[in-house]
């Protein structure tokens, strides 16, 4: 060994006594141990980086190369192998029988192996976690933080097993009564594990979707997918983090098959005055006719009621026979009108209906798609269709219900004041 020529040459200073000349030679021996792994784990490094930031890297695997770099996994390799090379010489420098710093250097340098090995695989997991976590199609980024908690835990159960001796088995054994408090600290890690992989096995979530969840007041774009968390930015650029078990547990709403899809649904009513439909009298259907989105239906329409009207001789009441409304003309208008414009995607389900009435009128809904899923295109031709519709409502001789207002009070007391003031005259 290497402390005993170290001994044999201190043999020369006369003033040092067997016991001290044995001390000092197995301080300078851990020394120049320690020394050559330094520098082992130094030169290592050094050339690892000159080869990282070499131009054969940076040209042919330029995203590799910054993975590494943020990583930091060539540091960890010369760690790695300075570790490996402490193992070779640890039985040349430090002897195992009779050396004061024996029981010492042994738990040291086992520790340190340890943690080197323990780096080596945490900055693996972080060159992967680069390259293939953030993949917007299966985000892995849990599993991989999952993997360095492992990697965490089995360290620390090796260290501890080697500073008090023991086998690993032994601690595992004590562990074993205190579960049911790790399972409690490390709750809500188990569960976004859980979480994270059945957000990635069934692909309910992927980076760069837009999702909205009213119970956590996420409404915007998912950002970052962790073994905990899902962080999602809002359209007003705040940051709200969801817990990735709720997303699992609790109900919320992936936009992204409306954005694969390429067309955004329009779905709004129109509130109509009860009070102003009517049938069609002579003059509004005059008028009407000269609509050419809708004069052919009408033209159609007007034969087929006066065909069926003649055929039964329908003529002692008007509800005898069949006439055509205000407001049915007013929803085929509308059906033509958005079948004309090319905003609307003709490929999906558009139509015009009735719902039920209700104390704020007749609702007549615009159920369409838009040709974009883009959001300011979206609502500049959602306004457009409602501009459009809202302001040829009067041709058909409807209106829009509206609550009274101060404005509406205002004109109905002038209206009251100018007609009592006229039959006073």
């Amino acid at each position: 060994m290497f402390v005993h020529v170290l001994e044999r040459a201190l043999g020369s200073l006369a003033f040092l006594s067997d016991k001290f000349r044995a001390v000092a030679a197995e301080l300078l021996s851990v020394l120049l141990f320690i020394l050559l792994v330094y520098l082992c784990a130094k030169i290592v490094k050094t050339l690892a980086r000159l080869f990282l930031e070499s131009t054969f890297m940076e040209k042919r695997f330029p995203r590799m190369t910054k993975a590494l770099k943020h990583a930091r996994l060539l540091g960890a390799v010369g760690y790695t192998v300075s570790a490996v090379a402490a193992i070779h010489l640890y039985p040349v420098f430090i002897p195992t029988e009779g050396a004061v710093l024996s029981m010492l250097m042994s738990r040291a340098v086992g520790i340190y192996v340890v943690f080197c090995f323990m780096a080596l695989f945490v900055s693996a997991l972080d060159v992967l976690d680069y390259l293939y976590g953030r993949n917007p199609n299966v985000p892995l980024r849990g599993v991989f933080q999952a993997g360095k908690i492992v990697v965490y835990l089995l360290a620390a159960l090796v260290v501890i097993s080697i500073l008090i001796s023991k086998n690993p088995m032994y601690v595992i054994t004590g562990l074993s009564a205190a579960a049911a408090v790790f399972m409690l600290i490390f709750k809500d890690p188990i569960l976004g594990f859980a979480a994270g992989i059945q957000l990635a096995s069934n692909r309910l979530l992927k980076i760069g979707d837009w999702i909205t969840m009213p119970s956590h007041g996420a409404d915007g774009t998912v950002i970052d997918i962790t073994l905990t968390t899902v962080r999602v930015q809002n359209f007003d650029n705040t940051i709200i983090n969801v817990p990735a078990y709720d997303l699992v547990s609790q109900p919320f709403q992936n936009w992204s098959g409306m954005v694969q899809s390429g067309a955004r649904r329009i779905k709004r009513s129109i509130n109509i005055d009860v009070e102003t439909i009517k049938f069609l009298d002579r003059a509004l259907l005059e008028r009407l006719q000269k609509i050419k989105l809708i004069s052919g239906y009408l033209q159609e329409k007007v034969d087929e009621v006066r065909a069926f009207n003649e055929k039964y001789d329908n003529k002692e009441s008007v509800l005898n026979g069949r006439h055509l409304t205000n407001v049915g003309t007013f929803r085929a208008y509308a059906l033509a009108y958005l079948n004309s414009l090319p905003t609307i995607d003709h490929s999906q389900t558009c139509m015009v209906r009735q719902l039920d009435p209700t104390t704020a009128g007749l609702p007549l809904e615009v159920y369409c798609f838009t040709a974009t899923t883009d959001w300011g295109k979206y609502e500049n031709i959602q306004s457009d269709v409602f501009d459009h519709l809202y302001s040829v409502m009067a041709e058909f001789d409807l209106y829009p219900f509206q609550q009274p207002a101060g404005r509406n009070v205002t004109l109905a007391a002038e209206k009251f004041v100018t007609g009592a003031r006229e039959q006073n005259r």
